[in-house]
């Protein structure tokens, strides 16, 4: 396995390096300054937006309060219409509305008077006939009396008929215009509204826009940063570190995860033990645990640095016995298989997988075939 190595790299080839950067530094500054007037007028853009959806939702929720006054005033009517409803047919029940019949017997009463009283007394009349002619006459007054004071209280129960009637017209009059006030209102409300969740679904865009060119705008002024920093060091640097490639993997270096299985199943990239119950895992090579962990729906992840930017990766049913920072050996167990059913009795998966420089390879390949066939049970 080959080590890093050290190249040493005249000054003055570093010095020229610093002068070709710093002549594209130019428009990098301008692209940079872009970048920043780009930002900030998202930024302008986003307060203004903000500003806009509170002047919506305040007027959304002064048509909302104004609805609602007017709603009060709506059931306030409706129980006075109701009042006056009621008083109106009481009227109409009490009231006599044939006022031409007793017009008509009025008239006819009052001639009847004016005839009794007119007729001449004959010589024959005697002290009986006077006696009833007087006694018709009091009952025909009174019967004209009676008849006057029934058009009177007929006239004034007309009168409030009329008077609860034209009140009655007048609430339904503002009840109505009430009513198209309120269907107004409850427009403008769905109007605000959707304009309102509008506005907010915009915004909600335009946060996430701004918040990805602010972050953008930080990683490319990081990275600005340390090129100027390095730029700085350069001319006074003697040697610089070249890191060579390291060899790459070679057929047979690592031994299968676990030493009984059922199946095996492999593609370009990592394999998948199939196991039966519970079994030993071990570590397919030396090396030292740099994560221990778990992995929502595919179970725990156990991973080695086995050196030479090599990393091998186990995930699926086991329980690992080893913690990061542990060294292990070839072949030393670092856990045990846990179907999670059948009270560990059951069936289930290992998913091995060998990755050089973050990248995975055919692990397949890499695998010791001779402890393949060994181990399988199959």
């Amino acid at each position: 396995m080959m080590a890093r190595s050290l190249l040493i790299i005249p000054l003055i080839v570093l010095t020229g390096a610093v002068s070709a950067q710093s002549a594209v530094g130019v428009p990098q500054a301008k692209e940079e300054s872009a970048d920043k007037l780009n930002v900030f007028e998202m930024k302008r853009k986003l307060q203004d937006q903000n500003k806009n959806i509170q002047t919506l939702a305040k007027e959304v929720a002064n048509v909302e309060v104004t609805l609602g006054l007017n709603n009060k005033k709506y059931l306030k009517l409706a129980e006075e219409r109701a009042r006056i409803e009621e008083s109106l047919a009481s009227a109409r029940r009490n009231a006599d509305f044939d006022s031409e019949t007793l017009k008509k017997n009025y008239s006819q009463t009052k001639n009847l008077l004016m005839g009794v009283l007119l007729n001449k007394l004959e010589n024959t009349e005697n002290s009986s006939d006077m006696l009833a002619r007087k006694v018709m006459i009091e009952k025909l007054q009174k019967r004209l009396a009676d008849l006057d004071g029934m058009m009177k209280t007929n006239k004034a129960l007309q009168t409030d008929v009329d008077g609860l009637y034209a009140k009655l017209q007048e609430s339904m009059d503002t009840e109505k215009e009430l009513l198209a006030v309120m269907g107004e209102l409850e427009e403008r409300r769905r109007e605000l509204r959707n304009s309102l969740d509008q506005q907010t679904k915009n915004n909600a865009d335009m946060k996430a826009r701004f918040d990805e060119e602010k972050n953008k705008l930080a990683i490319n002024q990081k990275s600005k940063r340390i090129v100027e920093e390095r730029e700085r060091l350069a001319p006074m640097q003697i040697t610089e570190e070249i890191k060579i490639p390291s060899q790459p993997l070679s057929g047979g270096e690592f031994y299968p995860p676990i030493y009984s299985y059922q199946a095996m199943e492999y593609q370009k990239k990592g394999v998948t033990f199939n196991f039966h119950g519970k079994n030993e895992v071990r570590a397919t090579k030396a090396g030292k645990i740099v994560y221990t962990g778990t992995l929502a729906n595919y179970g725990n992840v156990l991973m080695i640095d086995h050196g030479n930017d090599t990393r091998t990766v186990l995930l699926g049913q086991f329980d690992y016995s080893v913690k990061n920072g542990d060294s292990v050996k070839d072949a030393q167990v670092v856990g045990f298989t846990n179907p999670r059913s059948g009270n560990g009795l059951g069936e289930g998966r290992i998913y091995f997988e060998v990755r050089k420089n973050n990248l995975a390879q055919n692990t397949y390949l890499l695998l010791d075939k001779k402890s393949l066939a060994k181990n399988s049970s199959h």
